[in-house]
């Protein structure tokens, strides 16, 4: 986890420590002891905000689902909020990302918004007039779950749907299908990966790939194609600015993002994709934070569309 200082969409006095799942009063104890950490540096916020890998109840923030730490059912709004004394907000890690973005990508920052990330599975957030979209009760902007093939694979993750981007797209995806083809083909590189691990993970693939191997570089082509059909429908119902492309994956944007936008290119209605632009993401480890942040002033401000220039404020994530 990582906690910092917010201002002016810059962070400062950032800390970063292992996340402690082993227990959810353990996993509270570190996120109060990394934000007291920043706040002995920097002074007292005038407001928190958390970004979790997990499904929020936003205005009560209270946490509805959470797969990877042991946070569900947890009124953290309230818990952090009494143990720190101050005001806290929390939303989807993903969302804290895109908002991040937002303020990185121009000057001034983005008012309308479209992030993916990609990485063990598939998350993202929509901005939309500067703010993040929810949904009726926060739970709302499950970009990964959108369905871009009806009769593709069941998702990986704790969804019930098939074909999804997270189904197609996501690192699981990825070492799912090159261990299909490591498993039919002995002779091929990724044969040789399959025989000796039982598997090819999605970073043997990347390496195959790189080193111009035909089976892994069909799976890129392959993933980059239901990428650009995902990013043509963002495109068509949100009309962004921007649509950028983040989490580990997009280290290796070189074997597949030129061919998603090609294909986002071909999909999308010619007037809406020539007032967007797609990029990679820029914040790296700090959009999470710098999102979080934006959120706090946000909220702290009443609702009031602006960013957080006059604010000072913590952003975990």
């Amino acid at each position: 986890m990582a906690v910092g200082a917010v201002a002016d969409s810059r962070v400062r006095e950032r800390v970063e420590h292992p996340t402690e799942t082993s227990s959810t009063d353990a996993l509270l104890g570190g996120i109060e002891a990394a934000i007291r950490e920043v706040c002995d540096r920097a002074g007292q916020p005038e407001a928190i905000g958390v970004g979790v890998p997990s499904q929020i109840d936003f205005a009560s923030g209270r946490i509805m689902s959470s797969v990877n730490i042991p946070l569900e059912g947890v009124a953290l709004r309230e818990e952090l909020g009494r143990r720190l004394g101050a005001p806290v907000f929390v939303d989807n890690d993903a969302n804290c990302a895109a908002l991040g973005e937002a303020q990185l990508v121009d000057e001034p920052p983005a008012m309308h918004l479209v992030m993916l990330t990609l990485g063990t599975g598939v998350g993202g957030g929509a901005i939309i007039d500067g703010r993040i979209f929810r949904g009726t009760h926060g739970l709302g902007g499950e970009l990964g779950h959108f369905s871009v093939d009806a009769s593709g694979p069941n998702c990986p993750g704790n969804c019930p749907n098939r074909g999804c981007l997270e189904a197609l797209c996501s690192g699981q995806a990825l070492e799912r299908d090159a261990s299909e083809v490591g498993k039919d083909r002995p002779d091929t590189p990724l044969g040789r990966v399959y025989a000796e691990h039982g598997r090819v993970s999605g970073r043997q693939a990347v390496v195959a790939a790189k080193d111009g191997d035909p089976d892994a570089r069909a799976l890129f082509e392959r993933l980059a194609t239901w990428l650009g059909v995902g990013i043509a429908g963002y495109v068509n119902v949100f009309e962004p600015e921007r649509v950028v492309i983040g989490g580990g994956l997009s280290r290796a944007a070189d074997l597949f993002l030129d061919r998603a936008v090609e294909e986002a290119r071909r999909r999308a209605l010619p007037k809406l994709w020539e007032r967007s632009a797609v990029s990679l993401a820029r914040g790296g480890a700090d959009a999470g934070v710098i999102g979080a942040g934006v959120l706090a002033a946000h909220e702290l401000a009443g609702g009031v569309r602006d960013t957080p220039h006059t604010h000072a404020t913590r952003g975990a994530r």
